[in-house]
């Protein structure tokens, strides 16, 4: 479990004795023989190859630290002496769409945290409702659930603002790791048991982050000046600065929902 740099929709990682860049839905793995030099400087790490037909593999990031941390991870599975026999050859797999999608959606119902899960809910069922449901005016009931749907949010994004510093810190200049599956910790009969994250920071020392969320895609990311300070990325987007914090959230979101009510209510009388 190691270093993972990332630049827009390309990643490079060391994995099971292999380089590998993913972008989009294409995978290049190189095996460890193929990698014949790996060199830092200016922000961009470099890696050449041994097959003539490859072109070399870069990676650029902010922090020199997370370059040479990377590096070492190649370097320790590039050949140290001369290879003997033919050199297994860079391989490109491509995921196709739709099992990539069902397998996002089963760990989605698996791990999302329960106001994301309400959320899809209000999305999915208030739909319909709207589109079918004859309470007139019939534009007031869009204006409805789109107003009700903000008030719940904000009533939720009051319950994160603390996080809110953490996220914007290491959102810029944060490191992000590959971790093992994390331990489930706590739990009772009525809350889902918390994930306990294990990662070693660029010094080598060994740190762990219990967290409410699961991690989307098995990485994390965390401040290299204090690595107390760690997000567990999820698909949640988060949307609002600090700022937000001096905005009275409880009025406009009670208001808001009570628009919300006032159409509900009438929504028995259209049906009956």
């Amino acid at each position: 479990m190691g270093v993972v740099i990332k630049n827009g929709r390309t990643r490079l990682r060391v994995a099971g004795g292999e380089l590998l860049q993913e972008r989009g839905r294409t995978t290049t793995a190189v095996p460890g023989a193929q990698i014949r030099s790996v060199g830092t400087g200016d922000g961009t790490l470099t890696v050449l190859l041994f097959d003539p037909g490859e072109p070399p593999l870069t990676a650029r990031h902010r922090n020199p630290q997370v370059l040479a941390a990377l590096a070492g991870e190649i370097r320790a599975i590039a050949p140290g002496r001369p290879h003997q026999g033919a050199r297994p050859p860079v391989r490109r797999e491509t995921a196709g769409p739709w099992p990539a999608r069902a397998a996002r959606a089963r760990d989605f119902v698996t791990s999302a945290h329960p106001l994301l899960k309400a959320a899809v809910v209000y999305v999915v069922a208030g739909v319909p409702v709207v589109a079918l449901i004859p309470v007139e005016p019939r534009g007031e009931g869009v204006g409805a659930w789109l107003v009700g749907g903000l008030g719940f949010g904000l009533f939720a994004l009051w319950a994160e603002l603390v996080g809110l510093r953490t996220r914007w810190t290491v959102r810029f200049r944060g490191v992000t790791v590959r971790v093992a599956p994390p331990d489930r910790v706590g739990g009772s009969a009525d809350s889902e048991p918390d994930y306990r994250y294990r990662f070693h920071a660029l010094d080598g020392r060994p740190y762990e982050h219990t967290s409410r969320w699961a991690s989307h895609n098995g990485e994390i990311r965390y401040d290299p000046r204090n690595p107390s300070r760690v997000v567990v990325p999820t698909r949640i987007l988060w949307l609002f600065v600090d700022v937000a914090t001096l905005l009275a959230f409880g009025a406009p979101a009670s208001g808001m929902i009570g628009v919300w009510l006032d159409w509900a209510v009438r929504v028995p009388d259209a049906l009956f």
